[in-house]
């Protein structure tokens, strides 16, 4: 029997929709049939923090690496360049957290980042710190790329493939929880190499290297920064940071078995990182090589390289190893996120309910969260950009209060802690929305001599003043950057405040 061609773009022979049903069938088997132990807060959101070596470093890896779609949409962008963006930095800041918070967040009670910021800085703090978390961990990209996956092979809408992706990853968490996840993980981190191992291979043995890489037109992408200029790089670099606040990270940490499974855990998932990034940046550089043209959506570049190149069989292993990791780190952060609202949210408002009561507000968190994310998926629509723009809206109001509330001792007070997060979220958002309504895709801005003066422009300056006084220069800051200044300023100014207020008081007063 012959392929089967009713699809958009991934037509699968039989033996392939086999592999796929066992697949999807794995993973249902999987996370359905998780069972807690209790029906209490500490089972359902961290497994009781019991999570062995093995399973914590299959869900870190499969959370932190669930936007492989988004991998090649950056490598059609970047090409090379693309483990200079998003590699390199995640490594960095991995390790930092590896050696300076593992250990502090496993031997601490607090499951959360705002429980832990409330416990520094009060009530308000931690309720902020919570919105914030709640904004950052909604899976919108990853709801994007299954619903991209699920359109590919049905040629339904974008939005019915979505709405399928929500509603299979709050079920999937309904009853189990983090061990639901996990359990899913472990399919998928197996599956995830071998599915790229797969296309990689066959592209070497098809395909020499040398020739592939020689046909790629624009060799900017062949460079190590991809053509992009040294502030894109710099802001990309300090989007790394994301690792530091990622509440999905924090959670899986704080479920290990030990503090120092913890630190290790991480450690090694930083090895396997880099191993899957150099699979998946080599099968995205094949793409931009065989394939002629490029698909017009980047986030189908790996899908249509499968297509493209694989024979029967292989192409369902190379879609099951996208298809597990996507759907991990979505159960993931849709679990982190409906916790967030159930247990962060309503449990600070409701402070008398009981550990039942606040374990059904998480599973109604879970249906608050998919809806959001169904909306950001299908109105930014690019994976990069939710990473790069919304993301950073998020990181650089939570980034400082975080480091300060394991690692330092500040002595401003909450209203400094509180203002700077909400101030420094406020400043990032309008800089997201004019950059968007400008179409200043890059977040650049630009600063220009006129007159003799320098002028700065909320973008690159106009070019009708181009070459005014001979001297001009853009740069990007993403939304990152511009919410950790102001974050740090105010901060800054409540600790010099502080310290004033403490060096004025005369003794035994």
């Amino acid at each position: 029997m012959g392929a089967v061609s009713l699809f958009a773009l991934v037509t699968l022979a039989p033996i392939d929709w086999a592999v796929v049903g066992l697949f999807v069938l794995a993973i249902l088997v999987l996370g359905f049939s998780a069972r807690l132990r209790s029906a209490s807060v500490l089972q359902y959101l961290v497994a009781g923090r019991n999570l062995t070596l093995t399973a914590f470093v299959a869900t870190l890896v499969c959370t932190w690496y669930g936007g492989i779609l988004g991998i090649g949409e950056s490598v059609s962008y970047y090409g090379v360049g693309t483990w200079l963006l998003l590699g390199v930095p995640y490594y960095v800041f991995a390790i930092v957290y590896a050696l300076a918070f593992a250990r502090k967040v496993r031997a601490s009670d607090q499951l959360s980042l705002p429980e832990r910021l409330e416990s520094k800085w009060g009530r308000s703090a931690g309720l902020v710190a919570a919105g914030l978390v709640f904004l950052l961990a909604v899976p919108a990209a990853h709801v994007l790329m299954v619903g991209v996956l699920i359109r590919e092979l049905t040629n339904w809408p974008l939005s019915a493939s979505v709405a399928i992706a929500v509603v299979a990853g709050g079920a999937l968490l309904y009853k189990g929880g983090l061990l639901a996840d996990v359990r899913v993980a472990l399919l998928a981190f197996v599956m995830m190499y071998v599915g790229f191992f797969t296309i990689d291979a066959y592209c070497l043995i098809h395909y020499p290297p040398a020739q592939a890489l020689a046909s790629i037109s624009d060799k900017n992408l062949l460079t190590f920064t991809g053509g992009s200029p040294f502030a894109v790089v710099v802001s990309f670099f300090v989007l790394g940071a994301w690792t530091l606040v990622d509440p999905a990270f924090h959670q899986r940490v704080a479920s290990a078995e030990t503090p120092d499974s913890g630190s290790r855990g991480v450690l090694i998932s930083v090895g396997f990182w880099a191993l899957f990034d150099l699979l998946s940046i080599s099968a995205g550089l094949y793409a931009l090589a065989l394939l002629r043209p490029l698909p017009a959506e980047p986030l189908t570049i790996f899908p249509e390289l499968g297509q493209r190149v694989l024979p029967a069989g292989l192409k369902a292993v190379f879609l099951c190893g996208m298809l597990g990791t996507i759907v991990s780190a979505m159960v993931a952060y849709t679990l982190v996120s409906g916790a967030t609202v159930g247990r962060e949210i309503a449990g600070r408002i409701f402070r008398t309910a009981s550990d039942r009561t606040i374990t059904s507000w998480m599973r109604l968190g879970v249906v608050a969260a998919g809806i959001l994310a169904a909306f950001l998926a299908l109105t930014i629509d690019s994976v990069v950009d939710l990473w790069y723009a919304w993301g950073g809206c998020v990181i650089g109001a939570l980034l400082i209060p975080v480091t300060l509330a394991y690692l330092g001792r500040a002595r401003c007070g909450r209203s400094a802690i509180v203002a700077s997060m909400c101030c420094a979220f406020a400043v990032s958002f309008a800089w997201l929305l004019y950059a968007q309504r400008t179409n200043n895709t890059f977040y650049e801005v630009g600063w220009m001599r006129v007159s003799g003066t320098w002028r700065l422009f909320a973008g690159p300056p106009p070019k009708s003043l181009e070459g005014a006084d001979g001297a001009s220069y853009e740069f990007s800051i993403g939304t990152l950057l511009p919410g950790l200044v102001i974050s740090g300023a105010i901060i800054g100014i409540g600790e010099l405040a502080a310290r004033r207020t403490n060096h004025g008081r005369q003794p035994g007063k």
